[in-house]
Order: C-alpha cells, then sequence, then structure tokens
C-alpha cells in the first residue's frame, strides 16, 4: 500500500465508507503498509464496529483481548466478538471460545458465588466455573444488574443459586 492509496482510504472512511474505515484500522493494528498505530487502529475500527461491521468487530475484540494500545478489557472482547460471530464473521467463533477459556481462568473458586457489575466473578465449585468455560453459563449484563444465565437448546434460565452446589448468587458492586 503505498501513501496515495492511504490517504484515498482515509477521505473515504471520513465519508463514512465502513470498508476503507475497516481497512485502515486492520493496516494501523498490524503495520500493513503502515507503521502500527493503536489509536489510529482503535478509531477506524470503532467507527465502523459502532456500525455493526462483523470484522471491525472482530479486530476491535482483538485489541481489548490483548491490550493493545487500550486497557485489557476479556468481557469487552468477548462482547464484541459475539456480535461479530451474529453476523456470521470468520474467526469469530475460535476468537470467542479463546477468550472464553481466559475469563474461566481468571475466576477464582473461592466457595462462594458472586458477579458483579464489572463481571467480576468468583466461583463457589469447580463445576460451575467449567461450565462457564463450555458457554452453558453465560454472565449477561440486564438492566440494573449482571446476572449468570443456564443455556440450554431451549430456555436461558437466570441462575439465583449455583445449579451443582446450591451456593446463593450474590451481587456486588
Amino acid at each position: 500500500m503505498v501513501n496515495k492509496d492511504i490517504e484515498d482510504m482515509k477521505s473515504r472512511a471520513k465519508e463514512g465508507d465502513i470498508a476503507a474505515q475497516v481497512e485502515l484500522g486492520i493496516s494501523y493494528l498490524y503495520g500493513y503498509g503502515v507503521d502500527i498505530d493503536y489509536v489510529e487502529a482503535f478509531i477506524y475500527l470503532q467507527d465502523a464496529a459502532i456500525k455493526n461491521d462483523g470484522e471491525a468487530q472482530l479486530h476491535l475484540g482483538k485489541m481489548y483481548e490483548n491490550g493493545w494500545g487500550i486497557k485489557e478489557d476479556l468481557w469487552t472482547a468477548y462482547s464484541l466478538y459475539r456480535r461479530s460471530y451474529k453476523v456470521h464473521t470468520e474467526g469469530s467463533r475460535k476468537a470467542i471460545s479463546n477468550v472464553i477459556d481466559k475469563l474461566a481462568d481468571a475466576i477464582p473458586i473461592t466457595g462462594h458465588l458472586s458477579i458483579a457489575n464489572d463481571f467480576t466473578i468468583t466461583a463457589c465449585c469447580e463445576r460451575l466455573r467449567e461450565y462457564i468455560r463450555m458457554g452453558k453459563i453465560i454472565p449477561f449484563e440486564d438492566d440494573d444488574e449482571s446476572n449468570l444465565y443456564l443455556s440450554n437448546t431451549n430456555r436461558t434460565i437466570l441462575l439465583k443459586e449455583c445449579p451443582f452446589c446450591g451456593e446463593c448468587v450474590e451481587h456486588t458492586h
């Protein structure tokens, strides 16, 4: 990519061309034809992600997952990957799996079950943590607080207690 191409893409991106925003964001993120610049990558990818572009959501998620130019936030990465998956973006399913593993590994087993609005979770038992890893228990932000849901093929059930040991879910702030 030569500077003329970059300037043309910048012009198109400024006019709202989503494809140009995504291409520029990816170029700045990985250094394709330009120096790596996480600030520029974030700006272009966020602009396209807001418009529901799956590729932009996927790469913006990678920035959050890895802390590239921004504070690492695995839950934001997870949310972006899920949005990307909903529009059938290649690579999003694997990204979801990888970030869920990281999230599950970070959940301490304390014998007490709690979830905070920032999705900080403590697990009462290993089985609960493994169900989160498998996607069978899903943290989700409701209108007023974060909750855990048991998910199966027919429905999603709000958890009030651990289905394995009976520990009540505590909401912390």
